[in-house]
């Protein structure tokens, strides 16, 4: 996808509008014998195209997806374009029974431009009600991600932390309260993961090129990577949300030094970027269950680092795929990504 094509769809209402507005406009200049009375009709239709260039403008204002948005200009112009046949429908029976066949263009336009609105309208209204569908349904995901996490994932080290402290009471080693306190630790990332997993799931709108390899080597630096290596290949600029790549980067960075690689790269393909380990890799049969909230092969793992990183690519639009990489460890391909 070009980077410029979500600012096109964004646009499109209101750009459509000013098309509209344009033929309107452009009547007077083509057509020097228009009669003063014909100038009162053509405000008409000049004024609706302006309705629906106000239309376009509060869409881009409301920040409603690009998607949406372009769903709302295909509704404002099959509603011009319904209105331009049944205009010359209604002409064409006109003939049959002996009158005029043409209609007066200010009538056509205004016709035209009151099907644009309309349909634009509905649009609007389909569009903000699936947008309010689509929020609610993924509110109801991360209830059933919190409900899972408190009902299954943070009972267990709760469990543990009890069966410990119980422990201590009786022997006073000092091994069990170490025991407590891992419990303790892991609740927490459990608790700072599932947070960071609902806030990165939210639509990417403020976007900026960013570098790969400036973006890649902060994330590096954040992340307990003991005796490992980070080799960046390219110095491509993609265009992200920077906190959230980063974030994305932190989580693949993570994830490999849990499973003991030594070396991670980070390189550039095609449609978009791949991170890649040289650990024991990922079996085929898992490498859709990876991203599954609270899945892990790992006994500390939390099971929500790759979890994050799928939200994270989902909000910009990405797709994530995973494979084998070329050292046998498992390799993250991010494609759909727009560049510089």
């Amino acid at each position: 996808m070009s980077r410029y094509a979500v600012p096109v769809r964004k646009w499109s209402v209101a750009g459509f509008g000013a098309g509209l507005l344009a033929v309107s406009a452009s009547y007077f200049a083509v057509d020097g014998s228009v009669a003063t009375s014909e100038y009162v009709r053509f405000a008409i239709p000049v004024a609706l195209s302006l309705f629906v260039v106000a239309l376009g403008l509060w869409l881009r204002a409301a920040e409603l997806p690009a998607d949406l948005v372009c769903v709302v200009f295909l509704w404002s112009f099959a509603g011009s374009v319904v209105m331009g046949l049944l205009t010359g429908w209604i002409s064409l029976l006109q003939s049959f029974e002996g009158r005029p066949m043409l209609q007066p263009a200010s009538i056509v336009l205004t016709k035209v431009a009151l099907g644009a609105l309309g349909g634009g309208l509905l649009g609007a209204y389909y569009s903000r009600l699936q947008q309010r569908t689509d929020e609610l349904a993924e509110q109801r995901n991360r209830l059933d991600e919190f409900a899972s996490i408190v009902s299954h994932d943070l009972r267990n080290p709760m469990n543990v932390a009890q069966g410990h402290l119980e422990l201590a009471r009786e022997t006073g080693e000092d091994r069990h309260f170490e025991a407590v306190e891992d419990a303790h630790g892991r609740m927490e990332r459990l608790v700072d993961e599932v947070l960071a997993l609902s806030r990165r799931g939210e639509m990417v709108d403020d976007v900026t090129p960013v570098n790969l390899r400036v973006v890649a080597g902060e994330a590096w630096d954040t992340v307990e990577t003991p005796g490992m290596d980070l080799r960046v290949e390219t110095d491509r600029r993609v265009v992200s949300d920077g906190r959230r790549l980063r974030a994305l980067f932190e989580n693949l960075f993570r994830n490999a030094a849990d499973h003991g690689g030594e070396t991670v790269a980070v390189g550039a393909t095609d449609g978009g970027f791949y991170v890649a380990d040289d650990g024991p890799g990922i079996p085929p049969e898992d490498r859709e269950l990876v991203f599954e909230g609270g899945y892990s092969t790992h006994p500390d793992g939390t099971g929500f680092g790759l979890a994050i990183v799928r939200r994270i690519a989902e909000a910009h639009d990405w797709q994530i795929r995973v494979t084998e990489g070329d050292r046998g460890g498992a390799r993250f391909e991010f494609v759909g990504v727009d560049r510089e």
